[in-house]
């Protein structure tokens, strides 16, 4: 938990898509073989004068505030949330964050739907956006 207080203080919505859980890869706190989150979508939307928007930055630390407030305040340990905790956290550390804000941005602006699926592969973040 204390990993977790500390992430927040270095950083500052999301909507909520059910992903399922696989095999895959390491607890990284014991090491064990854990269900691993497949993953879940971060859906922007661009910012008008009679619609409010938020770039994928903004989606992610809000969705990681909502996953550290469940966390905190849940009595069990849930493993799912603190998965969507972890890949939240490496995509908003991670350098690809920018280019692929600044890419979201652009196609939100020329009207065209914006998705971020965030997973991992072989036990790495993977970051992948849709463009409809």
């Amino acid at each position: 938990m204390l990993q977790v207080l500390l992430a927040v203080a270095e950083l500052s919505g999301a909507r909520r898509h059910p992903a399922p859980l696989v095999n895959g890869a390491g607890d990284i706190s014991t090491g064990r073989s854990v269900k691993r989150m497949d993953s879940f979508e971060l859906e922007p939307g661009y910012s008008t004068g009679e619609i409010p928007g938020k770039c994928i930055k903004c989606l992610a630390e809000q969705e990681l505030y909502n996953c550290l407030r469940e966390l905190l305040g849940g009595e069990s340990e849930n493993k799912e949330m603190q998965q969507r905790y972890e890949m939240l956290l490496a995509f908003l550390k991670s350098p690809e964050s920018q280019r692929l804000r600044d890419e979201s941005e652009k196609y939100l602006a020329e009207g065209r739907k914006v998705t971020l699926r965030l997973s991992f592969a072989d036990g790495k973040p993977k970051y992948e956006l849709n463009i409809g």
